[in-house]
């Protein structure tokens, strides 16, 4: 949480093993994450993190299927299991039937659910979602929030929001203030 210009992006950056150029000390699973190599860093991002943007992130010439499917072109996943994972991603999102529809004519909330769907087709440990409703009205707003909590509660990913909206705040529970670059607990 943090006015525009905060650091919010910054720190969601490193936090997605985005960006490696920071001061200070960073772990992840009991290792420094300068220690490792970008290749290194890409596949942690990869297996861990699943990224939901403002502006949705999707290829307007692929299908929603084609955009789900894209974590996992570099997994050595089958054929069948990348149409069985895109399906029950699509489906925890209410829109399996939509897998072959071309995303140039969703709505924002039906983009942004594939996006969101996108975001677990690997079943990552975290989602990192900056700013996933800034683009949306109230109503789809609401939707997409309550989305992620039941993401959370149903599946236990853990789901990092970046959002200047207080009136999102209600839905996590947890939260971590940013002011000026700094961490306010």
């Amino acid at each position: 949480m943090g006015r525009s210009g905060s650091g919010k992006s910054t720190l969601v950056n490193l936090i997605g093993f985005l960006d490696t150029k920071f001061k200070g000390t960073y772990y992840f699973e009991d290792k420094l994450v300068e220690q490792y190599t970008d290749d290194d860093l890409s596949k942690i991002r990869n297996e861990n993190v699943g990224f939901v943007f403002q502006n949705f992130g999707l290829i307007e010439k692929m299908t929603v299927g084609q955009n789900v499917e894209l974590p996992l072109l570099y997994a050595g996943v089958s054929h069948q299991e990348k149409t069985r994972l895109v399906l029950e991603s699509l489906e925890k999102v209410g829109l399996a039937d939509f897998v072959n529809q071309s995303v140039k004519l969703l709505s924002g909330g039906q983009r942004q659910r594939v996006a969101i769907a996108r975001a677990i087709v690997k079943s990552p440990k975290f989602i990192i979602a900056d700013e996933p409703t800034g683009a949306l009205d109230s109503k789809t707003s609401l939707e997409i929030m309550q989305l992620f909590t039941e993401l959370n509660q149903l599946s236990g990913v853990t789901i990092i929001l970046v959002t200047h909206d207080a009136n999102l705040m209600s839905y996590c529970t947890r939260e971590i203030k940013v002011a000026d670059g700094e961490v306010i607990m």
